[in-house]
């Protein structure tokens, strides 16, 4: 029998973005001896958006990660669909990369001010005139 799985989530919305910090539980040894909690950081980026179309493909190393102010760099790279249409680019980094193990430990929104320091950056970045 599947077990449920908590998350925790906060958002901050943008004009035709959305900027989610999320942090999840894993089993402690489950994927590494690091502590049971992920951290990360996902821009939802919506077609009127002008950034949306600089995406394209699904490698995380292309230009529009890469300019992109997120931590370690792209680790996730979706584009949610609807009804057959692209209804965003999900973009983000998580916060489990070498040298990373003490967000791990950290379960409180306010221990990891980092990580949300750097949603706002991101947020700030695609509020920024694209032209």
């Amino acid at each position: 029998m599947s077990e449920w799985k908590h998350k925790d989530e906060w958002r901050m919305e943008g004009k035709n973005f959305l900027i989610v910090v999320s942090r999840h539980s894993v089993k402690v040894g489950q994927y590494d001896p690091d502590g049971g909690n992920r951290w990360c950081v996902y821009a939802f980026i919506y077609p009127p958006h002008p950034y949306f179309h600089m995406f394209e493909g699904e490698d995380f190393w292309q230009e529009a990660t890469s300019i992109m102010p997120l931590h370690g760099g792209c680790s996730k790279l979706e584009y949610p669909t609807y009804d057959g249409s692209i209804t965003s680019v999900k973009v983000g980094a998580d916060y489990n990369h070498l040298y990373d193990n003490h967000f791990t430990n950290m379960s409180l929104k306010e221990d990891v001010s980092e990580v949300f320091k750097d949603a706002e950056e991101l947020h700030m970045w695609l509020s920024r005139d694209f032209k």
